[in-house]
Order: C-alpha cells, then structure tokens, then sequence
C-alpha cells in the first residue's frame, strides 16, 4: 500500500488534486492507494500522530505556520516524497532548503494542465523509486552483445512481430526472441497485455478510447486495443481508493 497526504487550505485546489493524484494513481501504479485529504492545517498535525508511515505529501506552505510543520514532518518520514505548493509571495529561500527537501513545486498561479503535468511527474518519479527500493527496475535481454538493462519505467509497450519481440523505448526499439505469453508471466503488474500482439505499460497510457478500441500514449504512440481486453482497462479507470476528507 502505497499512503498520501494533501494538504491545501483552497478547497476547489484540493479537490482538483486529490482528483489528479487518484487518476495518475490509477494509470502510473498496480497498488492501493490510501489517499487522506484535509484543507485544515490543525488536521495534518492529527493526522500525523496517527500515521506510522507516509510515503507521499502534497503540501501548501503559503499559510503562515505551516512550514515548520513541513519540517517536522520530513523529519518524521525521511525517506516521503514531497510536492509543495506556493506562490509568490513567498521567497524561495523559505521551502528550497535540506531541512524541507521538496521533490516537486507547483506554483500558483497555476492551471489544471499545470496541476495535471506535475502530479503526473511527481507519481511517475515515485514509482521508479518505488520499484527500484522493491527490486523491479529492469528489463533483461541477452544479446550476441552481452546482457541489456533496460529500466522498466523507460519502456511504453512490447510488440510480437516477425517472430520476434520487440521492446519500445522512448527513441529506440530493443528486438529479441521470447513468447508474449512467457513475457506476459514475468512483467510487472504495469504491464497488460491489450492485444494479442501487445503488452502496454499503463504508466505511459495518455488516454483510452474505448469507442475506437484504441490506446493512446504520451509520446504519441497508438496501441490497438482487442475486444477480449476491453473489460480490463474499463476496469483500469475506476480502481478502489480510500479518501478521509476532512
């Protein structure tokens, strides 16, 4: 299970990004997510003594107040990744330093595409670090060359073609002899198969169109999308999340 906290004393804000968190969440990750939300300072305290680990936070630190309980919480979880929201009535001196250790910043103001391409950053780089911490980080091929690592967070889809398979990469595409269905077994729980012929990861996944039987991918890439997978990511769009709010 993978814990986040967010705070932001605007509610419309708030709820923008709890809405953001949930979809990336949904698209970037195979876990449960337990999400608590408050836009009450006075909670993240409370809420604090009750958590035994926090592996995210999203906190507004324009209040006056607040920073110092960003401090105590960073020393509380070492090792949580962090998105700040500010803006420019604070100096960057007052959050940029070791004691704060943000990850991420969004800055205000700012538009939902802005809020949408952070918290999608600040969920892709966790997952990576949360592979990597797990022992999922790469994709092992043995070549006439030697052996090929290649992260897992850097591949879009593999493709059987030509008797052959075919690892896709964001500028180069790895070629190598295996069965889809084998491969299938050994991916990581991000990686579904679509097609008979794909297996996509759904980290990369920009949007599906159900209608035209269709994924689309950031980078530009279009995956068809079989009949006999459209179920599941149907099911892919409305995970189960847990949301305390306040």
């Amino acid at each position: 299970m993978i814990s986040m906290l967010i705070y932001n004393k605007i509610e419309k804000e708030l709820h923008s990004l709890y809405r953001e968190f949930r979809n990336q969440a949904a698209y970037l990750s195979d876990e449960h997510w337990k999400i608590l939300v408050t836009e009450k300072i006075d909670e993240v305290m409370e809420r604090m003594d009750t958590l035994a680990l926090l592996d995210m936070a999203c906190m507004d630190v324009t209040e006056e107040g607040t920073l110092p309980i960003v401090e105590a919480m960073r020393q509380e979880f070492e090792e949580m990744y962090l998105l700040l929201v500010a803006d420019t009535s604070l100096s960057p001196m007052s959050y940029m330093k070791p004691s704060v250790r943000a990850t991420s910043l969004l800055l205000r103001p700012c538009t939902q595409t802005d809020i949408q391409r952070v918290t999608r950053e600040f969920v892709e780089s966790y997952m990576a670090y949360f592979d990597k911490k797990n022992g999922v980080n790469s994709f092992i091929i043995d070549s006439r060359d030697g052996r090929l690592h290649i992260p897992y967070h850097k591949i879009h889809y593999f493709e059987a073609r030509e008797k052959k398979l075919y690892a896709q990469t964001d500028s180069e595409e790895y070629g190598f002899y295996h069965t889809i269905d084998s491969l299938e077994e050994k991916l990581p729980g991000y990686f579904v198969r679509c097609h008979r012929s794909f297996i996509v990861n759904i980290r990369k996944i920009d949007k599906v169109v159900l209608s035209k039987n269709l994924i689309q991918l950031f980078g530009g890439w279009e995956l068809p999308l079989s009949r006999s997978y459209k179920r599941k990511f149907k099911e892919l769009g409305r995970p189960e999340r847990e949301i305390k709010n306040s």
